[in-house]
């Protein structure tokens, strides 16, 4: 047996073990009539969302040896919107409820001639509960600060926005799960709390559904 044709079958082992470890791995096709479409996935600590329009990738770390605290960091992004998201929270899971208080930046680069919102800071809490197959979810988003570009000298500046805009949105999503697959019911809300009527008003809303289904390459 040649020198040559050991080291070009010990090259076609190494690839054929590296070709298999990137494509043997699971990961879960979605469907959303809210979100588009996409591949979502995790390896390790580290989860990712392939899609469109929208797209993420980030990590989520154990803080406990009970994995009942965790810190997750993500970056995403809109390409629909040409927005960048970045997102951080700590996590909390306690049996079968799971509680997060994320903090967010949206963001997307302009070029204009007058003053003009380019991002927010949100500040958020999201819960969900499991019984057996069925799990409810519901988060809530507050904008409290913005960016704003200011042509005079081309750069964001942060500022608290005084005028009546929806600073508020509301997510509510019911989900069927089985190990396979998944579908989910939702309904997201942008919210304006007007002070004289003493209640909110809606503004972008619509119900939304979800499908899941594990595939494996």
């Amino acid at each position: 047996m040649s020198l040559r044709f050991v080291l070009l079958r010990s090259k076609l082992v190494v690839f054929l073990v590296t070709a298999i470890s990137i494509l043997s791995f699971s990961a879960s096709f979605y469907f959303s009539t809210r979100d588009g479409m996409g591949i979502s996935g995790s390896f390790d600590s580290i989860n990712y969302l392939l899609g469109f329009p929208y797209s993420e990738v980030g990590f989520k770390l154990p803080l406990d040896e009970t994995n009942t605290i965790f810190l997750s960091a993500f970056g995403g992004y809109d390409f629909i919107r040409s927005t960048y998201f970045m997102r951080l929270s700590p996590d909390f899971n306690v049996e079968k409820i799971s509680v997060s208080i994320p903090l967010e930046l949206s963001t997307r680069i302009v070029q204009t001639d007058e003053a003009t919102e380019t991002g927010r800071f949100n500040i958020g809490i999201a819960t969900s509960i499991r019984f057996e197959n069925i799990d409810f979810a519901i988060s809530a988003y507050y904008s409290a600060f913005y960016l704003f570009y200011d042509p005079a000298f081309s750069v964001n500046i942060p500022t608290v926005y005084t005028d009546d805009i929806f600073r508020s949105a509301l997510n509510i999503k019911i989900s069927y799960i089985q190990p396979s697959f998944s579908i989910s019911f939702g309904y997201f809300a942008s919210l304006r709390w007007l002070s004289y009527r003493a209640s909110f008003i809606t503004g972008e809303n619509s119900a939304y559904v979800e499908a899941k289904l594990k595939i494996r390459f």
